[in-house]
Protein backbone atom coordinates (compact mmCIF):
# COMPACT_ATOMS: atom_id res chain seq x y z
CA UNK A 1 0.00 0.00 0.00
CA UNK A 2 1.57 3.25 -1.05
CA UNK A 3 1.10 6.58 0.66
CA UNK A 4 1.00 8.70 -2.46
CA UNK A 5 0.19 12.32 -1.57
CA UNK A 6 -0.22 11.41 2.09
CA UNK A 7 -2.58 13.71 3.92
CA UNK A 8 -3.46 15.48 0.70
CA UNK A 9 0.06 16.85 0.32
CA UNK A 10 1.16 16.43 -3.26
CA UNK A 11 4.86 16.48 -3.96
CA UNK A 12 6.12 19.94 -4.75
CA UNK A 13 9.57 18.85 -5.92
CA UNK A 14 10.05 16.15 -8.51
CA UNK A 15 13.20 17.39 -10.20
CA UNK A 16 16.78 18.24 -9.42
CA UNK A 17 17.67 20.81 -6.81
CA UNK A 18 19.65 23.92 -7.75
CA UNK A 19 23.38 23.35 -8.03
CA UNK A 20 25.25 24.18 -4.82
CA UNK A 21 28.68 25.73 -5.24
CA UNK A 22 31.21 23.69 -3.29
CA UNK A 23 33.36 25.57 -0.81
CA UNK A 24 36.99 25.09 0.11
CA UNK A 25 36.10 22.53 2.79
CA UNK A 26 34.25 20.31 0.30
CA UNK A 27 37.28 20.43 -1.99
CA UNK A 28 39.46 19.52 1.00
CA UNK A 29 37.26 16.50 1.72
CA UNK A 30 37.45 15.44 -1.94
CA UNK A 31 41.23 15.63 -1.72
CA UNK A 32 41.24 13.63 1.53
CA UNK A 33 39.09 10.94 -0.06
CA UNK A 34 41.79 10.30 -2.66
CA UNK A 35 44.44 9.70 0.00
CA UNK A 36 45.22 6.29 1.52
CA UNK A 37 42.48 5.14 3.93
CA UNK A 38 40.38 8.04 2.60
CA UNK A 39 42.50 10.49 4.57
CA UNK A 40 40.95 9.72 7.96
CA UNK A 41 44.42 9.81 9.52
CA UNK A 42 44.63 13.53 8.68
CA UNK A 43 42.30 14.51 11.52
CA UNK A 44 44.39 13.07 14.37
CA UNK A 45 47.45 14.43 12.55
CA UNK A 46 45.89 17.92 12.77
CA UNK A 47 45.44 17.47 16.50
CA UNK A 48 49.10 16.48 16.82
CA UNK A 49 50.18 19.59 14.88
CA UNK A 50 48.05 21.82 17.12
CA UNK A 51 49.46 20.12 20.20
CA UNK A 52 53.03 20.56 18.95
CA UNK A 53 52.40 24.29 18.39
CA UNK A 54 50.83 24.91 21.80
CA UNK A 55 53.38 22.88 23.75
CA UNK A 56 56.24 24.43 21.77
CA UNK A 57 55.11 27.90 22.84
CA UNK A 58 54.72 26.88 26.47
CA UNK A 59 58.07 25.09 26.52
CA UNK A 60 59.86 27.98 24.83
CA UNK A 61 58.35 30.48 27.29
CA UNK A 62 59.30 28.36 30.28
CA UNK A 63 55.71 28.10 31.51
CA UNK A 64 55.83 24.32 31.24
CA UNK A 65 58.93 22.14 31.59
CA UNK A 66 60.20 20.78 28.29
CA UNK A 67 58.78 17.34 27.63
CA UNK A 68 55.81 17.87 29.97
CA UNK A 69 52.24 17.82 28.70
CA UNK A 70 49.91 20.60 29.79
CA UNK A 71 46.49 19.05 30.58
CA UNK A 72 44.41 22.00 29.32
CA UNK A 73 46.29 22.20 26.03
CA UNK A 74 46.32 18.43 25.52
CA UNK A 75 42.56 18.00 25.85
CA UNK A 76 41.78 21.24 23.99
CA UNK A 77 43.39 20.35 20.67
CA UNK A 78 40.74 17.70 20.01
CA UNK A 79 37.81 19.98 19.12
CA UNK A 80 38.78 21.29 15.68
CA UNK A 81 39.94 17.97 14.19
CA UNK A 82 36.99 16.20 15.82
CA UNK A 83 34.54 18.62 14.21
CA UNK A 84 36.15 18.21 10.79
CA UNK A 85 36.19 14.43 11.07
CA UNK A 86 32.61 14.34 12.36
CA UNK A 87 31.43 16.46 9.42
CA UNK A 88 33.12 14.17 6.89
CA UNK A 89 31.54 11.14 8.57
CA UNK A 90 28.06 12.71 8.69
CA UNK A 91 28.21 13.53 4.98
CA UNK A 92 28.79 9.85 4.24
CA UNK A 93 25.94 8.81 6.54
CA UNK A 94 23.64 11.37 4.89
CA UNK A 95 24.36 9.91 1.44
CA UNK A 96 23.53 6.39 2.65
CA UNK A 97 20.33 7.59 4.36
CA UNK A 98 19.23 9.36 1.18
CA UNK A 99 19.82 6.21 -0.87
CA UNK A 100 17.69 4.19 1.55
CA UNK A 101 14.89 6.77 1.54
CA UNK A 102 14.86 7.48 -2.20
CA UNK A 103 12.20 4.87 -3.18
CA UNK A 104 9.76 6.74 -0.91
CA UNK A 105 10.18 9.97 -2.86
CA UNK A 106 8.55 8.70 -6.03
CA UNK A 107 10.94 10.91 -8.00
CA UNK A 108 13.12 9.93 -10.98
CA UNK A 109 16.56 8.51 -10.24
CA UNK A 110 18.13 11.38 -12.18
CA UNK A 111 17.14 13.79 -9.39
CA UNK A 112 18.96 11.83 -6.70
CA UNK A 113 22.41 13.17 -7.62
CA UNK A 114 21.39 16.77 -6.92
CA UNK A 115 19.92 15.78 -3.54
CA UNK A 116 23.11 13.90 -2.68
CA UNK A 117 25.17 16.99 -3.52
CA UNK A 118 22.84 19.12 -1.41
CA UNK A 119 23.26 16.82 1.59
CA UNK A 120 27.03 16.32 1.33
CA UNK A 121 28.40 19.61 -0.04
CA UNK A 122 29.73 22.18 2.38
CA UNK A 123 28.68 25.21 0.40
CA UNK A 124 30.96 28.07 -0.51
CA UNK A 125 30.96 31.03 1.82
CA UNK A 126 30.53 29.02 5.02
CA UNK A 127 34.15 28.69 6.17
CA UNK A 128 35.03 32.39 6.26
CA UNK A 129 32.07 33.47 8.47
CA UNK A 130 32.75 30.54 10.80
CA UNK A 131 36.36 31.64 11.19
CA UNK A 132 35.34 35.27 11.72
CA UNK A 133 32.90 34.22 14.43
CA UNK A 134 35.41 31.79 15.89
CA UNK A 135 37.95 34.57 16.52
CA UNK A 136 35.90 36.57 19.08
CA UNK A 137 34.44 33.39 20.58
CA UNK A 138 37.88 31.82 20.99
CA UNK A 139 39.37 35.03 22.41
CA UNK A 140 36.41 35.47 24.73
CA UNK A 141 36.63 31.89 25.96
CA UNK A 142 40.33 32.36 26.71
CA UNK A 143 39.78 35.64 28.55
CA UNK A 144 36.94 34.05 30.56
CA UNK A 145 38.98 30.99 31.51
CA UNK A 146 40.01 30.61 35.17
CA UNK A 147 43.29 32.31 36.06
CA UNK A 148 44.32 29.16 37.93
CA UNK A 149 44.66 27.46 34.53
CA UNK A 150 45.86 30.31 32.32
CA UNK A 151 48.20 31.87 34.86
CA UNK A 152 47.67 34.80 37.19
CA UNK A 153 50.53 36.98 35.90
CA UNK A 154 50.57 38.85 32.59
CA UNK A 155 53.49 36.89 31.15
CA UNK A 156 51.80 33.60 31.95
CA UNK A 157 48.51 34.62 30.32
CA UNK A 158 50.38 35.94 27.28
CA UNK A 159 52.21 32.64 26.82
CA UNK A 160 49.03 30.63 27.25
CA UNK A 161 47.24 33.04 24.94
CA UNK A 162 49.73 32.51 22.13
CA UNK A 163 49.57 28.76 22.73
CA UNK A 164 45.85 28.25 23.22
CA UNK A 165 43.99 31.02 21.39
CA UNK A 166 44.75 29.68 17.86
CA UNK A 167 43.67 26.22 19.00
CA UNK A 168 40.51 27.64 20.59
CA UNK A 169 39.66 29.69 17.49
CA UNK A 170 39.99 26.63 15.24
CA UNK A 171 37.92 24.51 17.64
CA UNK A 172 35.09 27.02 18.00
CA UNK A 173 35.11 27.97 14.32
CA UNK A 174 34.85 24.36 13.18
CA UNK A 175 32.13 23.68 15.75
CA UNK A 176 30.12 26.64 14.43
CA UNK A 177 30.66 25.41 10.87
CA UNK A 178 29.43 21.92 11.78
CA UNK A 179 26.36 23.43 13.46
CA UNK A 180 25.56 25.52 10.38
CA UNK A 181 26.06 22.62 7.94
CA UNK A 182 24.11 20.06 9.97
CA UNK A 183 21.22 22.49 10.48
CA UNK A 184 21.02 22.77 6.71
CA UNK A 185 21.12 18.97 6.39
CA UNK A 186 18.30 18.66 8.91
CA UNK A 187 16.28 21.21 6.97
CA UNK A 188 16.74 19.01 3.89
CA UNK A 189 15.55 16.00 5.91
CA UNK A 190 12.39 17.88 6.88
CA UNK A 191 11.89 19.02 3.27
CA UNK A 192 12.29 15.62 1.66
CA UNK A 193 9.93 14.10 4.23
CA UNK A 194 7.41 16.83 3.48
CA UNK A 195 7.60 16.56 -0.31
CA UNK A 196 8.12 12.82 -0.87
CA UNK A 197 5.25 11.40 -2.90
CA UNK A 198 5.47 7.63 -2.31
CA UNK A 199 5.86 7.07 1.43
CA UNK A 200 4.57 3.60 2.26
CA UNK A 201 4.01 3.05 6.02
CA UNK A 202 4.34 -0.71 5.46
CA UNK A 203 7.88 -0.30 4.07
CA UNK A 204 9.94 0.55 7.15
CA UNK A 205 13.36 0.83 5.45
CA UNK A 206 12.72 4.25 3.86
CA UNK A 207 10.63 5.40 6.83
CA UNK A 208 13.49 4.66 9.22
CA UNK A 209 16.26 5.82 6.86
CA UNK A 210 16.91 9.30 8.22
CA UNK A 211 16.37 8.44 11.88
CA UNK A 212 19.78 6.79 12.00
CA UNK A 213 21.31 9.87 10.40
CA UNK A 214 19.68 12.34 12.81
CA UNK A 215 20.53 10.10 15.76
CA UNK A 216 24.20 10.06 14.79
CA UNK A 217 24.22 13.85 14.46
CA UNK A 218 22.78 14.09 17.94
CA UNK A 219 25.23 11.54 19.36
CA UNK A 220 28.24 13.35 17.88
CA UNK A 221 27.11 16.61 19.46
CA UNK A 222 26.45 14.87 22.78
CA UNK A 223 29.85 13.17 22.68
CA UNK A 224 31.53 16.55 22.25
CA UNK A 225 29.50 18.03 25.10
CA UNK A 226 30.14 15.17 27.49
CA UNK A 227 33.84 15.24 26.64
CA UNK A 228 33.85 18.89 27.64
CA UNK A 229 31.95 18.22 30.87
CA UNK A 230 34.26 15.43 31.97
CA UNK A 231 37.72 15.83 30.46
CA UNK A 232 37.79 19.60 29.92
CA UNK A 233 35.58 20.76 32.78
CA UNK A 234 38.34 22.81 34.44
CA UNK A 235 38.53 25.17 31.44
CA UNK A 236 34.74 25.65 31.51
CA UNK A 237 34.54 26.49 35.21
CA UNK A 238 33.17 30.04 35.37
CA UNK A 239 33.80 30.44 31.61
CA UNK A 240 30.62 32.13 30.41
CA UNK A 241 31.35 31.79 26.70
CA UNK A 242 32.52 28.20 27.00
CA UNK A 243 29.44 27.26 29.01
CA UNK A 244 27.16 29.00 26.48
CA UNK A 245 28.67 27.08 23.56
CA UNK A 246 28.48 23.86 25.58
CA UNK A 247 24.77 24.46 26.28
CA UNK A 248 24.13 25.06 22.57
CA UNK A 249 25.96 21.86 21.60
CA UNK A 250 24.11 19.73 24.17
CA UNK A 251 20.78 21.31 23.25
CA UNK A 252 21.36 20.61 19.57
CA UNK A 253 22.37 17.06 20.38
CA UNK A 254 19.05 16.45 22.11
CA UNK A 255 16.96 18.23 19.46
CA UNK A 256 18.62 16.89 16.30
CA UNK A 257 17.19 13.40 16.64
CA UNK A 258 13.52 14.30 17.12
CA UNK A 259 12.70 17.66 15.55
CA UNK A 260 13.56 16.92 11.87
CA UNK A 261 11.42 13.75 12.01
CA UNK A 262 8.23 15.36 13.31
CA UNK A 263 7.05 16.08 9.75
CA UNK A 264 7.12 12.47 8.60
CA UNK A 265 5.55 11.44 11.92
CA UNK A 266 2.59 13.67 11.11
CA UNK A 267 2.32 12.22 7.62
CA UNK A 268 2.42 8.65 8.96
CA UNK A 269 -0.34 9.47 11.45
CA UNK A 270 -2.53 10.82 8.64
CA UNK A 271 -1.76 7.86 6.38
CA UNK A 272 -2.57 5.40 9.16
CA UNK A 273 -5.90 7.12 9.77
CA UNK A 274 -6.68 6.98 6.04
CA UNK A 275 -5.86 3.27 5.86
CA UNK A 276 -7.96 2.51 8.93
CA UNK A 277 -10.87 4.51 7.54
CA UNK A 278 -10.64 2.53 4.29
CA UNK A 279 -10.72 -0.80 6.14
CA UNK A 280 -13.64 0.30 8.33
CA UNK A 281 -15.62 1.37 5.26
CA UNK A 282 -15.06 -2.02 3.65
CA UNK A 283 -15.91 -3.93 6.82
CA UNK A 284 -19.11 -1.88 7.12
CA UNK A 285 -20.00 -2.64 3.51
CA UNK A 286 -19.33 -6.34 4.03
CA UNK A 287 -21.41 -6.30 7.18
CA UNK A 288 -24.37 -4.80 5.37
CA UNK A 289 -24.05 -7.44 2.64
CA UNK A 290 -23.88 -10.19 5.28
CA UNK A 291 -27.06 -8.95 6.96
CA UNK A 292 -28.82 -8.69 3.59
CA UNK A 293 -28.03 -12.30 2.73
CA UNK A 294 -29.09 -13.54 6.16
CA UNK A 295 -32.36 -11.63 5.92
CA UNK A 296 -32.91 -12.99 2.42
CA UNK A 297 -32.16 -16.53 3.53
CA UNK A 298 -29.11 -16.78 1.27
CA UNK A 299 -27.09 -18.70 3.84
CA UNK A 300 -24.86 -20.45 1.32
CA UNK A 301 -23.11 -17.16 0.52
CA UNK A 302 -22.53 -16.02 4.10
CA UNK A 303 -19.33 -18.05 4.47
CA UNK A 304 -17.59 -16.07 1.74
CA UNK A 305 -18.62 -12.79 3.35
CA UNK A 306 -17.53 -13.97 6.79
CA UNK A 307 -14.09 -14.91 5.44
CA UNK A 308 -13.80 -11.50 3.77
CA UNK A 309 -14.68 -9.77 7.04
CA UNK A 310 -12.04 -11.84 8.86
CA UNK A 311 -9.44 -10.95 6.23
CA UNK A 312 -10.33 -7.27 6.51
CA UNK A 313 -10.02 -7.57 10.29
CA UNK A 314 -6.53 -9.03 9.92
CA UNK A 315 -5.54 -6.13 7.70
CA UNK A 316 -6.98 -3.71 10.28
CA UNK A 317 -4.90 -5.30 13.04
CA UNK A 318 -1.80 -4.98 10.91
CA UNK A 319 -2.51 -1.31 10.29
CA UNK A 320 -3.18 -0.69 13.99
CA UNK A 321 0.25 -2.11 14.82
CA UNK A 322 1.99 0.19 12.33
CA UNK A 323 4.29 2.59 14.23
CA UNK A 324 3.99 6.27 13.36
CA UNK A 325 7.31 7.38 14.84
CA UNK A 326 10.00 7.05 12.16
CA UNK A 327 12.65 5.23 14.16
CA UNK A 328 13.18 1.64 15.31
CA UNK A 329 12.38 1.18 19.02
CA UNK A 330 15.90 0.01 19.81
CA UNK A 331 17.38 3.11 18.17
CA UNK A 332 15.17 5.38 20.27
CA UNK A 333 16.08 3.55 23.47
CA UNK A 334 19.76 3.72 22.58
CA UNK A 335 19.59 7.44 21.94
CA UNK A 336 17.80 8.08 25.24
CA UNK A 337 20.47 6.04 27.03
CA UNK A 338 23.23 8.07 25.39
CA UNK A 339 21.39 11.27 26.31
CA UNK A 340 20.63 10.62 29.95
CA UNK A 341 23.00 7.92 31.20
CA UNK A 342 26.16 10.12 31.29
CA UNK A 343 24.21 12.83 33.11
CA UNK A 344 22.96 10.34 35.68
CA UNK A 345 26.44 8.89 36.16
CA UNK A 346 27.90 12.39 36.56
CA UNK A 347 25.28 13.44 39.12
CA UNK A 348 25.67 10.22 41.10
CA UNK A 349 29.46 10.56 41.12
CA UNK A 350 29.14 14.15 42.37
CA UNK A 351 26.78 13.06 45.13
CA UNK A 352 29.13 10.25 46.16
CA UNK A 353 32.10 12.63 46.14
CA UNK A 354 30.19 15.13 48.28
CA UNK A 355 29.12 12.36 50.68
CA UNK A 356 32.67 11.01 51.00
CA UNK A 357 34.03 14.52 51.46
CA UNK A 358 31.50 15.19 54.19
Amino acid sequence: MSGTAVGGLAARSTGALPVIRAGVLSRFYDWCDRLPWHGWWLFPAMAIVELAWALGVLWASGRVPVGTLDPTVTVGVVYGPYALGALAYLNRVAARALAAFWPATGWPDEARASWTRAFTTVRAGLVAPSLLLGIPVGLGAFLSAPSSIMGADDQGRLAYGVAIVPVAIIGYAMTLLVIAHTIRQLQLVARIHREAAAIDPFDRVPVYAFSRFTAQIGLLFLLSGYYTLTVNSAFQSGNIIGIAVLAIVLGLGAACFVLPLLGIHGRLVVEKDVLLAGVEARVSKLGLELYRRIDAGEFDGTKVISEAIAAAGAIRERIVRLPTWPWPPQLFRGFLSALFLPVIVYLVSRLIATWIGA
